[in-house]
């Protein structure tokens, strides 16, 4: 088997488990057979009204498939 990785950024005004749900989310719209996942660096930032945004890079392992 083959597997690759890549590596997105989730976000979310509450917390950081959201920003890791919403980047797992949006990954398996156009990502099949999503294997594993690791969480890497987290940031925030602010908006103009001093709001937090978190940021949490994600990595997002899966199988590819290949048609024979």
């Amino acid at each position: 088997m083959v597997y690759k990785y890549i590596e997105i950024v989730g976000t979310s005004p509450t917390g950081i488990n959201e920003a890791v749900n919403n980047a797992f989310k949006e990954a398996s719209k156009t990502i099949k057979n999503i294997q594993w996942g690791e969480m890497g660096r987290v940031t925030f930032r602010l908006d103009g009204n001093q709001q937090i945004e978190y940021q949490v890079e994600v990595r997002i392992g899966f199988k590819i498939e290949r048609e024979d």
